[in-house]
């Protein structure tokens, strides 16, 4: 059965040495990071839910299967759409449901086993790390906190996994349930347990990271108490926000192009903002307003991208800002190896 694929490889020629297309302000040209849009992991998801996609054989992710709604619409189209709860999908005449790349927590393979429904696991072998040291330090007896975002699923999937009511997740220290350092005693004090671990959502900041981390560390330390930091956050995030802080001097203005549920996509525009560049979290094109590129003048518009951004919509932002009168970079937007093999 012939079908599309749901984001087009990337197959225009490498550009010339990245270094050739950096230009000082004031040249009114687009560039572009070093490291942008699609990670491996997400790759290897869309890879597997791309075989398993069949219109007659509908699959149903409970949740999106990457935060993109792009790439969302591409495989609906191919009879793959998510669906909020299992309960969903079966209203909906599935007989497979996946996870997405973000993980979910042991329950979702058990419903799925109840219902005698197919179960297709795409989660980022980075997250199952994640979910695998999350159960393991528990078991170590540490309270674990996990730095993230609350809402979001692969945050929930560590929880799920870790699978104990001595667990939380923040990204504030006001958000834990202790509001005094070990040894503290009068009225309303709570204090952390002897023995406390952190670990981090994949798609944080690292400098925030930190931050939390130095301030918890402060709370649990005193009076005997026993801190593990574990550093989670993944190669590819870090990539991607490393490439920005490189290229920040160069630009007046950053567009991170991503989904609006792209953690990832946001903490670049926030990495953006907090060197000091006008940075702004879009989805594609027309998020982009006028007075934005006014503003920026003769200067130049730097551009990156999410882990979950496919390259054709990387392209359709840099076509658009270069139809308004920004050069591109020369050659596309990433150089291409014909030989690469996908590290998974």
């Amino acid at each position: 059965m012939a079908s599309a694929p749901v984001a087009p490889p990337s197959h225009a020629p490498a550009p010339a040495d990245i270094s050739s297309i950096r230009e000082t302000r004031g040249a009114r040209r687009i560039v572009i990071a070093e490291a942008l849009g699609y990670c491996w992991g997400v790759r290897r998801a869309l890879d597997i839910i791309q075989d398993a996609a069949d219109p007659e054989a509908p699959v149903a992710p409970i949740g999106d299967i990457i935060h993109n709604p792009q790439v969302v619409g591409r495989l609906r189209e191919r009879g793959v759409e998510g669906a909020a709860t299992i309960e969903e999908a079966i209203d909906r005449g599935a007989k497979r449901v996946a996870i997405t790349a973000h993980g979910m927590g042991p329950h979702l393979a058990r419903q799925a086993a109840d219902h005698q429904l197919e179960l297709i696991d795409t989660t980022c072998p980075l997250v199952t790390k994640v979910q695998r040291l999350a159960q393991k330090l528990v078991r170590q007896g540490y309270f674990l906190v996990v730095y993230g975002d609350s809402y979001h699923p692969e945050v929930k999937s560590v929880l799920g996994w870790a699978a104990t009511s001595k667990s939380v997740a923040a990204k504030k220290i006001e958000q834990l349930p202790w509001n005094a350092p070990r040894g503290a005693s009068g009225d309303g004090k709570i204090t952390p347990p002897r023995k406390v671990a952190l670990v981090s959502q994949t798609t944080k900041n690292i400098d925030e990271l930190m931050e939390f981390a130095g301030k918890l560390q402060e709370m649990v330390m005193p009076d005997g108490g026993e801190f593990r930091l574990c550093n989670t956050i993944c190669e590819p995030t870090s990539e991607r926000q490393n490439a920005l802080k490189r290229m920040v001097d160069q630009v007046d203005l950053v567009l991170a192009i991503g989904g609006q549920k792209s953690s990832n996509t946001a903490r670049l525009a926030d990495v953006g903002n907090k060197m000091g560049v006008t940075s702004y979290h879009i989805e594609r094109p027309e998020d982009i307003r006028d007075e934005w590129l006014a503003a920026v003048g003769d200067g130049n518009v730097g551009v990156t991208a999410g882990a979950s951004t496919p390259d054709d919509v990387i392209s359709d932002v840099v076509n658009y800002l270069a139809a308004r009168g920004f050069a591109p970079p020369d050659g596309g937007i990433r150089p291409v190896d014909p030989d690469y093999v996908p590290a998974y």
